[in-house]
């Protein structure tokens, strides 16, 4: 008997089997480690790895054109750097947050530095721009922080947008960086792998050269290019809503004295909602400042009582001066959240304090935009929210 379409298929779909662009397009979806781990399956996967054609791969997997790319690497240790430096690159894509120092505390200008910064693709595509993000009065406001591409080398190349001044951005772990100014003559650091030889790993941790290398050094060099201390950043995870998470983010709105302020809404493992708003002080009180939370993300859905259309439409949505009142006013609303906060939270000023015991009710309203808008009890207004980014890339208005 002739074996079946099904087994002759599956007969043919051996890993080694695959032509080498197949190849190419998996290695491409993996990090470094796991790309040389990959490597050690078969004489196939290893002679793909270590192919000059996998950084064009990958930059294709990132929407980065192969024309802004450097020359194609002629050998595998500098397809090795390039592929380093794309992945490293598209690791930084995103928002992140900046770490209040000890050091920085006492310091006036400090406390005006802004705590959002924000990686994006920069034209040409293989160059990664950083912003530092402030709320203003036209919108979001940008002051350029740090831009790095990739040079001829295949090696990652960072300046600070102040002066052009080289700095390294390096990774601590997978969600922390430091920025800080380039020692000369420091090397790059190296990134270790999974089965690297035993006697590579002891050169490395005896002459370390990962994130924090060369500190001792810093204070010889002054204040070059806006850097004194290292910076340290973290990264804001699901920084936009799903459709499963629709508060999910950061967010910007007009709060109650009619400036813009970043919101981030978070949800916890128990299934519960938390906002906080960012607080760009670096000093002891830096960091978020409670809004609301909820511990039920249960929705009330239309149609919706004669009470809770009242307890909307009674109020007045907070606008700042170039915000058009009219297009808030219209907004459907496609669902509502009961939420809770206390009541300093949502009045630090009011003069008869509340018992501890109690609570102050209040609503989300979620619109059929995608956006929403929150208030409380006792409270006759409404901050909407908006979109900070989105795909990635920040919305500056």
């Amino acid at each position: 008997m002739g074996s079946s379409p099904a087994a002759a298929a599956g007969m043919g779909t051996a890993l080694e089997d695959l032509p080498e662009d197949a190849l190419l397009c998996i290695l491409a979806l993996l990090a470094p480690p796991d790309a040389a781990a990959a490597a050690c399956a078969c004489r196939r996967l290893a002679s793909a790895a270590s192919s000059p054609s996998l950084p064009p791969a990958l930059a294709l997997r990132l929407g980065v054109p192969a024309p802004s790319l450097p020359a194609s690497p002629t050998c595998p240790a500098a397809a090795r750097r390039l592929l380093r430096s794309l992945h490293r690159l598209s690791r930084l894509l995103g928002l992140w947050r900046r770490l209040p120092s000890a050091s920085s505390s006492n310091s006036p200008s400090a406390h005006q530095s802004p705590s959002l910064a924000a990686f994006e693709w920069a034209a040409p595509r293989a160059t990664l721009a950083a912003s530092l993000l402030s709320p203003s009065a036209l919108g979001v406001s940008r002051s350029p922080f740090v831009t790095l591409s990739i040079a001829d080398s295949g090696d990652t190349v960072a300046a600070a947008a102040a002066g052009d001044v080289p700095v390294c951005v390096n990774f601590v772990g997978n969600n922390h960086i430091v920025v800080e100014v380039a020692v000369m003559g420091e090397d790059e650091e190296v990134e270790m792998v999974s089965g690297s030889p035993p006697e590579e790993m002891y050169a490395h941790f005896a002459n370390r050269r990962s994130p924090g290398a060369g500190r001792r050094k810093r204070g010889k060099h002054g204040r070059r290019g806006g850097f004194m201390e290292p910076e340290h950043f973290v990264r804001i995870a699901d920084a936009e809503p799903t459709k499963a998470r629709p508060l999910q983010g950061l967010w910007k709105g007009i709060c109650e004295d009619s400036t813009l302020e970043f919101y981030l809404v978070a949800y916890d493992d128990i299934g519960g909602v938390t906002c906080r708003r960012f607080n760009d002080t670096r000093g002891q009180n830096s960091g978020y400042s409670p809004v609301f939370w909820t511990t039920d993300t249960t929705f009330l859905e239309p149609p919706f009582s004669e009470q809770e259309l009242d307890n909307y439409s009674n109020r007045y949505h907070i606008q700042g001066v170039t915000s058009n009142h009219a297009s808030t006013e219209n907004r459907v609303i496609s669902r509502i959240l009961c939420i809770n906060s206390s009541h300093d939270v949502v009045d630090p000023h009011l003069s008869t304090p509340l018992d501890d015991a109690r609570s102050v009710d209040g609503r989300i309203w979620l619109y059929e935009d995608g956006t929403f808008g929150f208030g409380f009890v006792g409270s006759d207004s409404v901050i909407d929210l908006r979109h900070a980014s989105s795909a990635g890339c920040i919305l500056d208005t």
